[in-house]
């Protein structure tokens, strides 16, 4: 079994994809499972069960830990610690780790954020913005950002610099707008380009 989990959601999905090409390369049956909807019978027959040319399964579940709490979740927590040697792996949108102090830590590998980007998050600046664009792409670094202000907005995170509820409401309309047109093809902008216009209006407001 492989846990990946960590805030670095791109790099994360990146070797959890890799992992489930290197099952393909071997011959194993890939089973795709959401822990969203998971249940545990379901499971187990995706672990014990062979495809139908005989070959075994590589079992992929995303979002285990991550779901919301149930007792459905727990008899799937418990059965996974106690199979720990199953051909199971299993993805994580973040970080995971209080869940994880009965599973074997050679188990799991974990993704964290590069620094430079807590100075951004914590700061949104021009400044900060090119510094964190030298150790991470900015797909993450936006994405990164929008969860940000997002937990600000639920009182959850919290900005470096200081903005009223209006101005948050408009930042978050902002990059809303951005992304829109981002994925639309309807921005003159590549994202880079269209962050820095923003951070400088924003400092500018």
């Amino acid at each position: 079994m492989i846990i990946i989990h960590g805030d670095n959601q791109i790099t994360s999905r990146d070797h959890f994809l890799s992992a489930k090409q290197a099952a393909i390369k071997q011959g194993h049956n890939i089973v795709d499972l959401s822990g969203d909807s998971l249940q545990l019978d379901q499971l187990i027959q995706a672990i014990k069960s062979k495809s139908l040319f005989g070959s075994a399964n590589s079992v992929f579940i995303e979002n285990l830990f991550s779901s919301r709490p149930s007792g459905g979740k727990k008899d799937l927590i418990k059965y996974v610690e106690q199979n720990q040697s199953e051909d199971i792996v299993i993805w994580e949108p973040k970080d995971v780790s209080s869940q994880l102090k009965t599973i074997d830590s050679k188990q799991t590998t974990k993704f964290d954020l590069p620094k430079h980007i807590f100075a951004f998050l914590d700061s949104p600046t021009l400044t900060t913005f090119h510094k964190v664009l030298e150790v991470a792409p900015v797909e993450q670094i936006f994405a990164s950002l929008c969860t940000r202000l997002h937990k600000v907005l639920l009182g959850q995170g919290r900005f470096t610099l200081k903005f009223s509820p209006n101005q948050l409401g408009l930042m978050n309309s902002q990059l809303l707008t951005i992304d829109y047109k981002l994925k639309t093809s309807s921005s003159p902008y590549d994202l880079t380009t269209a962050l820095e216009l923003w951070l400088v209006k924003l400092h500018n407001e």
